[in-house]
């Protein structure tokens, strides 16, 4: 059992390709200090690797889905509700709630579904996010920080000015969220610091195809943002260099991400055609017409400038949201529903509740055996659980190198609509950096799942807890 003193850093979209890369070139100073003399190990997302998943899972090593939680809505009126609602339900629940009641004192930065922040033993300061809106609030109320911009997110960059100033706009947010983060976690002395930044995340979607030069987007020529994402890494290496060089002698520093990146798949495939050939010639007329004109708009390379056009619609409202409401008719036989995770390659077939068990295996057999998918598995087996549990699906389909179009009347093969849009997509496992200045740790096992850190971090602390986890402490000192 562990008696130490944590700070934490989560930066969301942490991605391992781009931190072993920064260090393999001799110019880290803050991620090379983990690799070479602390503990490094890649921590697996939930499924599908989502940020509204793999946080909440974070703060209390529970599963998303005994929260309710889905993949990010599109809608912005659910997305606001979901944040409220979500973030009533964590109250008492996260690491840093159960370490106030042990009478830790607490220092929580920018914790995303924690707006408004609420009452801690010591101090916790929240911005809004997804569908909120607001200034930066604390509890304790204090008026010295609504200067800092926190937990903000900025519009989808689409046309070319666009992309300098949401790259500008993150850095600037990425500043304040840490500037904030050392002024309070210098002002008095906690057992826990927590901070996290989201602003990567953003850079990586849409930056990626500038960043990849084996992105058939990649532009061949005039390329602005061709080291974008790397040198965002290098700006979060020296902060991470100043937080250890300040905490390092007191603290064991954890640093982590709730899912990794990775290129978006750049053609869709109709899984329904795949389970049930019978489907793949039926074509709506609409939907026909619907499509080639997706076609014409990906092939002209109009399709930036038509869905600025789209979503200045849907600022304006209903019209808007109507043009980007999409079609989900899917009832393919045997499945009750096909769900899209993530952003298209993360599947999960439902199965009819009259089907008897033996489907979800011979299912999962068929699917192993085609070219199109690079992983199937339970969520029993992809959580290891073994006890019951209310999924969302019977199987867990990752997709190789594929996203779903998620309508039966669909073409069978398609490009990837908006990956000139978004281009980086989220990856299944994201990394685990711990440092102790004062005690040589291993770990249980690899690799570590989202829903081990809260029992782990409280474990550093020292805290024995009642609170049910479906994760478990992994950290053991020598």
């Amino acid at each position: 059992m562990g008696r130490g003193r944590v700070l934490i850093i989560g930066i969301d979209g942490l991605e391992p390709l781009f931190v072993e890369r920064l260090v393999k070139s001799g110019r880290s100073k803050g991620f090379s200090i983990f690799l070479e003399n602390g503990v490094y190990a890649p921590l697996k997302s939930t499924f599908p690797p989502d940020t509204l998943l793999a946080w909440p899972t974070i703060y209390t090593g529970i599963l998303p889905y005994r929260f309710g939680l889905k993949p990010e809505p599109e809608n912005p009126v659910v997305l606001k509700v979901d944040s409220l609602r979500v973030r009533n339900m964590l109250i008492g629940k996260t690491f840093w709630d159960i370490a106030s009641k042990k009478g830790k004192k607490v220092c929580i930065v920018n914790s995303i579904f924690a707006y408004p922040p609420w009452k801690v033993n010591g101090v916790m300061v929240s911005g809004p996010s997804f569908g909120l809106k607001g200034q930066t609030l604390s509890e304790p109320p204090r008026d010295d920080i609504s200067v800092y911009r926190v937990g903000m997110y900025s519009l989808t960059p689409l046309l070319s000015y666009e992309y300098h100033k949401t790259y500008s706009e993150a850095i600037e947010q990425l500043k304040d969220v840490f500037l904030l983060a050392y002024k309070l976690f210098n002002e008095d002395s906690y057992d826990l610091m927590f901070v996290a930044d989201y602003t990567l995340d953003r850079i990586e979607h849409y930056y990626w195809r500038f960043n990849d030069p084996k992105d058939p987007l990649c532009p061949k020529f005039i390329n602005s943002f061709r080291n974008a994402i790397d040198d965002y890494y290098k700006i979060l290496d020296h902060i991470l260099s100043l937080f250890i060089e300040k905490f390092s002698d007191e603290y064991t520093i954890v640093v982590l991400g709730d899912h990794g990146h990775t290129r978006r798949p750049l053609k869709l495939i109709s899984i329904d055609k795949i389970i049930n050939p019978k489907l793949r010639n039926h074509y709506s007329s609409s939907e026909v017409i619907r499509l080639v004109g997706m076609l014409f708009t990906h092939y002209t390379k109009i399709d930036n400038i038509l869905y600025w056009f789209l979503k200045r619609f849907q600022e304006k409202g209903f019209i808007g949201r109507i043009l980007l409401k999409e079609n989900r008719n899917s009832h393919p036989l045997l499945i009750e529903s096909i769900k899209e995770f993530g952003l298209k390659e993360y599947i999960g077939l439902k199965i009819r509740s009259d089907c008897p068990d033996l489907v979800v295996s011979k299912l999962r057999e068929i699917l192993a055996k085609t070219e199109i998918v690079e992983e199937v598995f339970t969520p029993y087996e992809y959580y290891e659980v073994s006890s019951f549990r209310e999924f969302p699906a019977d199987i867990f389909v990752k997709l190789k190198g594929l996203g779903n179009m998620q309508s039966a009347k669909s073409f069978l093969v398609l490009p990837n609509f908006t990956r000139r849009i978004v281009s980086g997509g989220h990856g299944m496992y994201s990394m685990l950096l711990i440092r102790d200045p004062n005690r040589r740790i291993h770990l249980r096992k690899t690799p570590v799942r989202v829903q081990d850190i809260a029992p782990s971090v409280l474990n550093i602390l020292g805290i024995r807890t009642e609170h049910h986890f479906d994760g478990v402490n992994v950290v053991n000192y020598e």
